[in-house]
């Protein structure tokens, strides 16, 4: 009885991913289902399954793992999953945090913030849109349009931001700034202009393994905190939502962290090609961390294993977002279009398969055509030519 439930369900499953056959042309659209345990009810589309889960994306864009030897039963509600329109989206933000906030929508956004304020906030998240994709398409990489509005919420103030990181199970510190979580499909922050205390973070600071974050390296002012903050986060939400991160699954953090962390120079969102200087380009704050790093603490040939596995997000936070940027600025400015293939051929891979550290390692000599050995030694004199060239400038 069992395994026929088991057959019937693995059926609705293929329906409602909406695979294509070897004869169609195009893709079937997914059907709108509905799963049901003991105790909640699942009601969208299977975005990927296997015999032991499936990843249900509901109409706001939302996942959930749904275990399905707990399913009870399970229908098909209609022929095509719809998202849900934006007017109801924003009736459902708004019941859920109250007449204090505003909830207002832009082109590619839906921003939630305290009365007043969320206008601003729009303007910053369009921008970095805009940056994003024309930097993409530079490189011949056309990125795909966000599926959904991408939900942003601005919390007034540090102990509403954390009573919110514990509801999404995030691990919340002085030094968390915000975050993109890729189930939620939501980025969160707090106005840091209304902070009183330093916000540094310990080298050690763990954070989830589902929410990317940032964290803060210098005493910025906060305003400027802010504002890199949002540019950060943002980068993180749209590189998910337009197909270069797979939301389901393993990411390499240094992929996603290094994109973040290069995507917060403004001269380098706004450079749109031609002869300047890569040290036009940096971002002056990890560029100085990176050096110290490798002067002091880096290990001789340790670009294989920050290739392989996030040990060093674990070890040593700040060492590791420094090494994601310049390993990303390395290659974004020497090997931009192999960069972007790279990106497009990880995002494509089974997320519900484990990403073995030799497989991570195979896909990115495969993208660039390298021993790592080698790149290392061209990576750190790149580096250290940037160096050189920050100290002429100044």
């Amino acid at each position: 009885m069992l395994s026929c439930f088991r057959i019937i369900l693995a059926g609705i499953l293929v329906a409602g991913l909406g695979l294509m056959t070897e004869t169609s042309a195009t893709a079937k659209p997914p059907s709108l289902i509905e799963m049901k345990t003991r105790n909640k009810v699942f009601i969208g589309k299977s975005i990927a399954h296997n015999d032991d889960i499936s990843w249900m994306m509901d109409q706001t864009g939302r996942l959930s793992e749904v275990p399905l030897k707990k399913v009870t039963s399970y229908r098909r509600v209609a022929s095509e999953f719809q998202r849900l329109p934006l007017n109801k989206m924003k009736q459902q933000l708004q019941k859920e945090f109250g007449p204090f906030y505003e909830v207002i929508s832009t082109r590619h956004y839906l921003i939630c913030a305290p009365r007043g304020k969320a206008k601003a906030y729009g303007g910053v998240f369009e921008d970095l849109y805009d940056s994003f994709s024309h930097y993409f398409s530079l490189r011949g990489y056309q990125v795909k349009s966000p599926e959904f509005p991408m939900v942003t919420v601005i919390f007034p103030d540090r102990d509403q931001f954390f009573a919110y990181c514990k509801k999404d199970g995030v691990r919340a510190g002085d030094g968390l700034l915000g975050y993109y979580h890729p189930h939620t499909n939501r980025t969160a922050l707090f106005d840091q202009r209304t902070a009183t205390s330093s916000v540094d973070v310990d080298q050690n600071q763990a954070k989830s393994e589902l929410a990317f974050s940032r964290v803060s390296t210098t005493g910025k002012n906060l305003t400027e905190a802010l504002r890199d903050t949002m540019i950060h986060e943002a980068t993180h939400q749209v590189a998910f939502n337009t197909g270069l991160h797979s939301r389901v699954g393993e990411n390499p953090r240094w992929v996603v962290e290094g994109l973040a962390t290069t995507f917060e120079s403004d001269e380098l969102r706004a450079h749109t090609g031609g002869r300047a200087k890569s040290v036009s380009r940096i971002n002056r704050t990890r560029l100085l961390w990176f050096n110290h790093y490798a002067q002091k603490r880096r290990a001789k040939e340790s670009l294989r294993e920050f290739i392989r596995d996030d040990h060093l997000f674990h070890s040593a936070t700040l060492d590791a977002y420094a090494e994601a940027w310049a390993l990303t600025f390395f290659l974004v400015e020497t090997q931009p279009a192999r960069y972007a293939r790279y990106l497009k051929q990880i995002s494509k891979r089974d997320p519900l398969k484990e990403y073995s550290a030799d497989e991570r390692e195979q896909d990115f000599k495969h993208a660039f055509k390298t021993n790592i050995r080698t790149m290392e030694v061209d990576y750190l004199n790149f580096m250290n030519q940037l160096t050189q060239d920050l100290v002429q400038q100044n």
